[in-house]
């Protein structure tokens, strides 16, 4: 990237993201409803022993003494992207709302286009979005897990980094960040030039 390029300006952690794990007192249906959304089953599942007590570690529980599967999201190797389901003991199945946690987790698509693909697909699994909005840098259709966790779902809205990052720069974006709530049906048929 060029020197005077704006996000060139902007330091990166080294540091990638590789796991994003969630507990749960659900396993079956959360693996039911990843595998459906991300298109591919678990490539790790782990049961232990009958009668296995998790050791508690300073307050986090050892993965082997527990119920749970990783999804693969990549294989860009030594950055490996995975989503990890550990059911806990103890687990309440409501959602708290007040209890601090994840807020949502974001998952990218490669276009606008395989967005709508994506769309389509979970539609057709009855999955439909609690949310959908384009923010400016990207448009995204928010979902909900079985355990009430909110997963995005996006695709970028610029060709480059540097039209995106330019965007987010200007003063329109700064004003809302969030951007404008969409109807995600008239968004999919509009970007298929589909009219009523």
């Amino acid at each position: 990237m060029p020197a005077s390029d704006p996000a060139a300006t902007q330091p990166c952690s080294s540091l990638k993201i590789s796991e994003t794990i969630l507990k749960t007192g659900r396993l079956d249906a959360m693996i039911a409803w990843y595998t459906t959304v991300l298109g591919v089953p678990p490539f790790f599942e782990h049961s232990p022993d009958a009668g296995t007590k998790p050791l508690d570690l300073g307050g986090q529980t050892r993965a082997s003494d527990l119920r749970m599967c990783f999804f693969r999201l990549s294989l860009d190797f030594p950055y490996v992207q995975t989503i990890g389901i550990f059911q806990e003991p103890g687990i309440t199945l409501e959602p708290a709302k007040s209890a601090p946690g994840l807020h949502h987790m974001q998952l990218t698509t490669a276009s606008l286009d395989d967005l709508c693909a994506t769309y389509d697909r979970l539609l057709g699994e009855g999955m439909r979005p609690h949310r959908s909005a384009d923010h400016g840098p990207m448009t995204s259709f928010y979902y909900r897990d079985p355990d009430g966790n909110n997963v995005e779902i996006t695709a970028q809205n610029f060709p480059t980094l540097e039209s995106m990052v330019a965007f987010m720069a200007s003063d329109a974006f700064k004003a809302n960040p969030s951007g404008r709530e969409i109807d995600p049906e008239a968004f999919v048929a509009q970007r298929r030039g589909v009219t009523a």
